[in-house]
């Protein structure tokens, strides 16, 4: 409940702002909801931020390469259908919440393209899983789950991001990522690698930024890295360094900043990266 003072909503003494990943991915209670969608009527900010999370989830969604399911999939899916009982439909209480607006680009992209979902034991309201759920959703980290999340969903596959150092740069990862799928001139280029797997470019002219992402990237010995860089006029330049676990997508925020008609590029490098290429590049974009 708001009052004097208090830029709160019921929902357990939480920041409303806190519940933006998880409603825009329509992950509240009722509750929850109705007290996130009385914190947006205030808040202009909210309003914005609850887009942009809907808009990065679509964005990722469609920077990863459709799979499409098999035949033995649907058969085993529908079997398992027939044979599994199904519960009465539940009757809704006379004073239900109004159906509240969320954002629909992320369950449209979901139903469009939905991969196979594992269900998963509900934890008991309180429990310490659905805590660590409520935090796994919450404030700028919030930004990479939910869009980890919907890609998931959207693709029946992993989504992996790098093994962040810090809360503070998972948290400029994340920002940074909004940035670039919420402008207005956001593009995206995609190739593959020598070895067959999908890379995606995308990146904002106008805000000079750019992130990588690479499905299924092999795992590195622990003494290298895969390393970054704007490949442009002046020769590389080095634009930071990951690496992968070996399955799902690998993505990276670039850091420094794009210029137009730069090369991307990723080579293997020694453990903390290198001042100049020293392998040949497996990924090569060009923006433009």
């Amino acid at each position: 409940m708001t009052g004097p003072g208090n830029n709160r909503v019921d929902n357990g003494g939480e920041n409303p702002g806190e519940l933006s990943g998880a409603y825009a991915l329509h992950a509240l209670n009722p509750d929850e909801a109705a007290g996130y969608e009385a914190h947006l009527a205030s808040s202009e900010q909210a309003r914005i931020e609850a887009a942009e999370l809907s808009d990065t989830a679509v964005a990722l969604g469609l920077a990863t390469a459709p799979v499409q399911p098999s035949a033995a999939l649907k058969a085993s899916l529908m079997a398992r259908l027939s044979s599994t009982p199904q519960l009465p439909p539940l009757q809704a209480p006379a004073d239900a919440p109004a159906v509240r607006a969320a954002p629909d680009a992320a369950r449209t992209a979901a139903e469009a393209s939905a991969g196979p979902v594992t269900p998963l034991a509900a934890p008991s309201r309180g429990s310490a899983t659905e805590r660590a759920r409520q935090r796994w959703f919450r404030g700028p980290v919030g930004l990479l789950a939910a869009a980890a999340a919907a890609v998931a969903l959207f693709v029946g596959g992993a989504f992996v991001g790098q093994a962040f150092n810090t809360d503070q740069f998972q948290q400029q990862q994340a920002a940074g990522l909004a940035q670039i799928n919420s402008a207005p001139d956001s593009k995206r280029a995609s190739t593959t690698t020598a070895d067959g797997h999908q890379a995606t470019l995308v990146w904002s002219a106008e805000r000079r930024l750019s992130a990588l992402l690479v499905d299924d990237l092999p795992a590195l010995p622990s003494d290298k890295d895969y390393q970054l860089w704007y490949i442009g006029g002046e020769g590389p330049v080095s634009a930071g360094t990951f690496d992968s676990s070996g399955t799902g997508t690998v993505w990276r925020v670039l850091d420094g900043s794009m210029t137009v008609g730069d090369l991307i590029g990723v080579t293997v490098e020694p453990k903390g990266g290198s001042t100049q290429p020293t392998t040949d590049p497996i990924v090569a974009i060009q923006s433009s």
